[in-house]
């Protein structure tokens, strides 16, 4: 079923190593009453320069501290031993160490040690906004399909994952799981129960946390296929229609503010169903339904926040910010150009920037994270007013492209077939 292959595509690419473990040699000097502290304390410095100060630090330390303390001896505080506790104490973050200088003086101990401590490096991707796309709610306990009840929690989980993949597609978002959190924790328990490297450890304590939360009711699923019978050749036609309506919201995590906020209603044709895999319109038009409806949803929440913008303009070719399978080729856009910006005489807030008509587009060519588009209609030189962040792209009202060319190429034989079986009837 795509819908799941896409989803489980989904997961692995977030869960690819693209972060990982980097050392970083740092000297730092500790003071303390004992050989022990001082150390202690020139770890703790090295550890807050690279990922920050922390209690938990500290605390850490002092646990091998308390572990060792009938061991005064010099020589064992730069033995393995040590080290390995060291490590194991602060998670992985301390690799190793080496003692560079040490002086008491007074009954004070100053320690120099020139350390290798670890620092997750996170993708580039997790600097993103952040979203996070949690279960979905149903205001039913099931739906219709062909006048078959169909489980309302199935539709709930399949609307769900499509969203998760269409927003990962958009490759704007760092999309974080609220799904497979137990098997997240799990993996995490791997971690710490010590069955798997320390530096492993390095790993723990990175969790994201969503900028923006969508939070959504799946309110009505409902398809048909309606028949209509020949009188003379005994024909059956078959037209085939569904509905899914949604309501949903984009919420700011800090200030609970609603950023977005939409009742979708989807309207599924059978122009629509065909441009799916037949195999999944026949046996799980549920699926179909939600991919569908996921695709428009997520096309509306990315052009709220993200809407896509000209980076380039070549002659009668624009290359654009947004690629991907949200994408397709005919889709046609308005192109304008942004102008003053404009506030609310009564509330005094913004309104955003004006937005001035410059030229229509459609898409030519689309890669996983750019599109290319040719200008089938211009006011101005789109060469001459571009600048960076300077013209943006509204889906067209009135799209031509090579689409809906074909949508209306199919209702035009339609038409033909219609009217000569006019006598038939």
């Amino acid at each position: 079923m795509r819908s799941s292959l896409t989803y489980i595509c989904m997961i692995f690419i977030c869960s690819h190593a693209w972060g990982q473990i980097e050392y970083h040699d740092v000297d730092a000097t500790g003071v303390g009453t004992t050989l022990n502290n001082a150390i202690n304390d020139a770890l703790a410095e090295a550890i807050g320069r690279i990922n920050g100060k922390s209690i938990e630090t500290e605390s850490q330390l002092k646990s091998v501290e308390v572990s060792t303390v009938e061991n005064n001896d010099e020589e064992y505080f730069a033995s393995e031993a040590f080290q390995q506790a060291v490590k194991s104490a602060t998670k992985g973050t301390v690799s190793s160490y080496d003692v560079i200088s040490q002086n008491e003086q007074g009954g004070l101990w100053e320690v120099t040690v020139r350390a290798k401590v670890a620092k997750y490096k996170r993708s580039a991707s997790s600097n993103r906004k952040r979203i996070a796309v949690m279960p979905l709610w149903s205001s039913a306990k099931e739906f219709s399909i062909d006048g078959n009840p169909i489980n309302a929690d199935q539709v709930v989980r399949l609307m769900g994952q499509n969203l998760v993949s269409q927003l990962v597609q958009s490759r704007k978002f760092t999309v974080l799981d609220r799904e497979f959190i137990q098997e997240t924790v799990g993996e995490k328990a791997m971690i710490t129960n010590g069955d798997v490297p320390v530096d492993e450890m390095a790993k723990m304590g990175q969790e994201l946390v969503a900028d923006y939360i969508l939070v959504g009711v799946l309110e009505n699923l409902s398809f048909q296929t309606s028949e209509m019978k020949m009188r003379t050749s005994d024909r059956i036609l078959k037209a085939r229609s569904g509905l899914v309506e949604m309501s949903y919201r984009i919420i700011d995590v800090p200030t609970r503010q609603i950023k977005f906020s939409e009742h979708a209603r989807i309207q599924v044709s059978e122009a629509d169903l065909r441009n799916l895999d037949n195999s999944l319109v026949t046996t799980n038009i549920d699926s179909a339904m939600t991919i569908i409806a996921a695709d428009a949803i997520g096309k509306k929440v990315l052009n709220a926040i993200y809407p896509m913008l000209v980076v380039s303009v070549r002659g009668q070719s624009v290359t654009l910010n947004q690629g991907g399978e949200m994408l397709k080729v005919g889709d046609q856009f308005e192109v304008f150009e942004y102008g003053e910006k404009m506030v609310d005489p009564y509330t005094k807030e913004s309104l955003g920037r004006e937005e001035i008509y410059c030229a229509t587009v459609e898409l030519s060519r689309i890669n996983p994270k750019s599109s290319y588009a040719k200008i089938i209609e211009s006011d101005v030189d789109l060469s001459e007013v571009f600048r960076p962040k300077g013209l943006v792209c509204r889906p067209s009202r009135e799209a031509k492209g090579a689409q809906s060319e074909v949508i209306q190429e199919i209702k035009e034989s339609q038409a033909k077939r219609r009217k000569s079986r006019d006598d038939d009837w």
